[in-house]
């Protein structure tokens, strides 16, 4: 019983259509609205507050109410498996609250208008209008709350309960109205603000939800690599043994599974070193600049041959919400792929720029362009096209950039080379955290936004 009482006093949050569960919620407090009204006759008459020839027009107006919420609540029934149903309606919801507040005026104006001992009951839809509608069609019915107060103040039925102790117009109305915006103004407020909460839970979760899948990946790639490991080392050892044993060290077949058995190896050690570790999958605000900066220095340190050049476009800092490591992991995928692509004397740039909204970090090299196969497969693991390669270190960037919300596009560039670009989520300097920023101390030059993985 105490369930059923609390599911009809529930607010309009429903997995269902929103226009429609916001509807059939105002139904129901239309309900106890109605039974609320019959119920003030008889004190209303005792007290004087409802003159007797006066309770025919009364009951109209409660009885009109009653069929409305009838035939509305028989419309969402029949329109509740209807993308185009009544709730979905933008004017159903002023229509409904209009009809309310008209309804609620006229039975003021009966029984003494804005001097009625219960008239800052209007007010309540100055609440519901601020909270059920959106936009110009609130301004609209704010501007119909305001014609009510002012139709209660002019054209009211004073009772003989009432003679004699009305407060001056002059005083009443401003104070009525000044009520009813205040309230109106405050509602809107509150009813964006918890929009925009809503909102931002939302963006947690999904936030989460994205961390979750980069840990999935992680605890899959360590499971691989610690559960393969033991036994492919075991395989080695025992044919190397057999081929010594039986003198087959010079044999075809004999080379050919040793060489299968390395190429697992290799297989197993790259999926290790790439994947995704749990402790690093932190998303905070990151200098952008900083941290390429910070990635492009290490790789010509450890190869000073390689010509590879940093490029800042446009204004900094940068921020988007990463995992610093997991992302720099990336990123040195994409580098090492483009140096390979390029060749020894082949320039590889990185280049960091922004868009509305977005930080991009590009790659591009000057290779042959992206196999058609790696654009048709990206996503895939182990899709390659050179002998010597696993087909890892790209499906590690596609896993990340999904994870994380972003985008990667592969292009090829119009003067022959590849490009590969991570379009990234901006965060506003304004609105983030204090972040884990990285000095910059790389090569700079080169002119286009890419990023390249061959």
């Amino acid at each position: 019983m105490l369930e059923t009482i609390r599911s009809f006093f529930a607010p309009p949050i429903s997995a269902e259509e929103q226009g429609r569960a916001r509807l059939a919620w105002v139904v129901r407090l239309r309900w106890i609205a109605l039974l609320a009204q019959l119920g003030s006759i008889p004190p209303a008459l005792a007290f004087g507050l409802l003159e007797a020839h006066l309770l025919a027009p009364f009951a109209a107006v409660i009885g009109a109410l009653a069929l409305l919420n009838v035939l509305t609540w028989l419309a969402l029934r029949r329109g509740a498996d209807r993308a185009d149903g009544l709730g979905a309606r933008p004017g159903t919801m002023l229509f409904q609250l209009s009809a309310d507040a008209v309804a609620l005026s006229t039975l003021l104006a009966l029984t003494g208008g804005a001097w009625n001992p219960v008239a800052p009951i209007l007010f309540v839809h100055a609440v519901l209008g601020s909270l059920l509608l959106e936009g110009r069609l609130s301004v609209v019915f704010f501007a119909l709350l305001v014609a009510c107060l002012v139709g209660i103040q002019t054209l009211p039925v004073i009772p003989s309960g009432l003679e004699g102790s009305l407060v001056p117009a002059r005083i009443l109305f401003p104070a009525q109205l000044l009520f009813a915006l205040v309230l109106w103004i405050v509602t809107a407020w509150l009813s964006r603000t918890l929009s925009a909460l809503q909102g931002h839970f939302a963006g947690v979760r999904e936030r989460k939800t994205r961390i979750d899948r980069l840990r999935a990946v992680g605890a899959l790639a360590a499971g691989l690599s610690h559960e393969f490991a033991t036994p492919l080392n075991t395989a080695q050892l025992k044919l190397r043994r057999l081929a010594r044993r039986h003198g087959l060290d010079d044999d075809d077949d004999v080379a050919t599974a040793a060489e299968a058995l390395q190429r697992c190896g290799e297989v197993l050690r790259h999926m290790a070193g790439s994947q995704l570790q749990p402790e690093g999958l932190a998303l905070d605000p990151v200098d952008v600049d900083g941290l390429v900066g910070q990635v492009c220095s290490s790789v010509t340190q450890a190869n000073p041959r390689a010509r590879l050049r940093f490029v800042k476009t446009g204004r900094s800092p940068r921020r988007a919400l990463l995992p610093a490591v997991a992302f720099s992991q990336a990123l040195l995928n994409l580098i090492d792929n483009a140096l390979k692509s390029g060749g020894e004397d082949g320039e590889v740039e990185v280049i960091v720029g922004t868009r509305p909204g977005v930080v991009e970090v590009s790659v591009l090299d000057r290779g042959d362009g992206w196999p058609a196969v790696v654009r048709r497969h990206l996503g895939e693991p182990f899709v390659t096209t050179r002998p010597d390669g696993v087909g890892l270190g790209l499906y590690y960037v596609h896993t990340l950039v999904e994870a994380l919300g972003a985008e990667l596009v592969l292009e090829d560039r119009s003067s022959g080379g590849a490009r590969a670009r991570i379009a990234l989520p901006a965060v506003a300097p304004s609105s983030s955290r204090s972040a884990h920023t990285h000095e910059e101390s790389a090569p700079a030059g080169g002119a286009e936004a890419a990023e390249a993985t061959g």
